[in-house]
């Protein structure tokens, strides 16, 4: 079967009208732009659908919630269907776990260029333009993929058909992980092994492109294709960092894949790391945090940056900026030195981060370490974390997960959560935690 060159947008966790958490106190414009950064970001994909002329949108989950009901959530979104109905693009929707299909059947009037794809036993659908089949469309796996509830004739995923070009979608919560490129069942999760059977067979039957939405930046190449997440739309916290939007996906008339990032969040976070030895004064602190933030270059269509400095190490500099007031100054002088440099706003946090013990061993003068004498429960803490992290944090993932308080309502995103925990994150935040409580 001939192919033919076409593109297409996929975007993800859109969470229309969800707050951003964590961002502290921010000021009358900025807090306007917190409570609509999840708007502008979808109008920018749209925008962005338009501009590149593409053949349709992937939404792949968790555009709205169900549960806070917002109605400027619908409205948005039926008003930038409208758009792109305008211009013969169509969109093509898996539900999440916030947004199920429910919610979007009861609660939206659709144009008829989208189309719902709920789960593994939904035919594939085909993408035509002037009379000429480009790419077939079907869910590979969700998050309730279950053995017995098969049709006769098995998922889509199990079905070789003739078509130019395979997308394959995989709902977010779905309970599978890649290594070397294959994807594998999550442990202690039902569902895991039906998932990760179909995303194989997937694979095996050629699937080109595989849609993945977890909102978590990932590409992944597999012996037959690539295996894409662009990444939330507008990350809603500090634990993605960096340029969000969407990705536009390009195929040439070989089939050949190649992505585009393209940035449409309003919205930035970041988060940089400094060790102050016990010299460092405030104009060598400020020169450093200058240097690290000129090397950023804003997007198009960013407006604020939330960045968290991370400062690590000793000395009186490190002591004092415990205190509100010597933050405000240091903020103050690093603005100071950034004049001129963009237009961007940005807003500064700062956490003191904890040494560790394991630091004693590398040849580095630069980063503080922690002592018996001087840290005591927080040192066997450091110790603890440090010999074992790997087993330490699946151990206590299993246990959580195992607890019998996890049923009821509540208790598919409990474990979602947990099995998609960032292991360097989660052990961050962890002596974060500990440096506060323990010192």
């Amino acid at each position: 079967m001939s192919r033919h060159g076409f593109r297409f947008v996929h975007a993800t966790c859109l969470c229309l009208d969800e707050h951003l958490i964590g961002t502290g106190p921010l000021a009358v414009q900025d807090r306007a732009l917190a409570e609509d950064a999840t708007f502008r970001a979808w109008d920018g994909i749209v925008e962005t659908c338009i501009g590149a002329q593409v053949e349709f949108l992937l939404l792949n989950g968790n555009s709205f919630n169900a549960k806070t009901n917002s109605l400027r959530a619908r409205v948005a979104l039926e008003k930038g269907f409208e758009k792109l109905a305008a211009q013969n693009i169509s969109v093509f929707v898996v539900p999440g776990p916030l947004d199920p299909l429910s919610a979007w059947k009861k609660g939206l009037r659709l144009p008829p260029n989208v189309t719902l794809l709920s789960n593994e036993d939904h035919e594939p659908v085909a993408v035509m333009n002037d009379q000429k089949m480009l790419a077939s469309i079907y869910v590979i796996a969700t998050a309730q993929a279950d053995e017995s509830q098969w049709s006769e004739n098995g998922p889509a995923a199990f079905r070789q058909y003739q078509t130019p070009f395979r997308i394959g979608l995989v709902g977010i919560g779905t309970p599978i992980r890649w290594e070397h490129g294959k994807p594998v069942p999550l442990e202690h999760h039902d569902g895991g092994t039906a998932a990760a059977t179909l995303l194989t067979t997937a694979i095996d039957h050629k699937t080109d492109y595989i849609a993945l939405g977890e909102g978590t930046p990932f590409t992944e190449s597999h012996k037959s294709g690539i295996a894409h997440d662009p990444g939330c739309a507008q990350s809603l916290t500090s634990r993605i960092t960096g340029s969000r939007g969407c990705s536009v996906v390009n195929v040439d008339a070989t089939g050949e894949v190649s992505i585009d990032a393209v940035a449409v969040a309003p919205i930035r976070w970041d988060e940089y790391a400094i060790s102050l030895e016990s010299h460092t004064n405030p104009g060598d602190l400020v020169e450093k945090m200058a240097l690290v933030m000129m090397e950023q270059v804003p997007d198009n269509d960013e407006r604020l940056w939330i960045v968290t400095w991370r400062l690590t190490g000793e000395g009186p500099l490190l002591d004092s900026l415990s205190q509100q007031t010597a933050q405000a100054d240091l903020w103050k002088k690093l603005e100071g030195e950034l004049t001129g440099e963009n237009s961007i706003r940005r807003v500064y946090r700062l956490e003191r981060g904890i040494a560790s013990p394991l630091d004693a061993k590398r040849p580095s003068t630069t980063t503080a370490t922690i002592t018996t004498a001087q840290g005591g429960l927080l040192y066997d803490f450091q110790v603890l974390l440090n010999e074992s992290p790997a087993e330490l944090f699946e151990e206590v993932r299993r246990e959580i997960l195992e607890l019998d308080w996890i049923k009821g309502h509540d208790a598919r995103f409990i474990r979602e959560a947990v099995q998609h925990l960032s292991r360097p994150n989660l052990l961050r935040r962890a002596q974060t935690a500990a440096g506060r409580y323990l010192e």
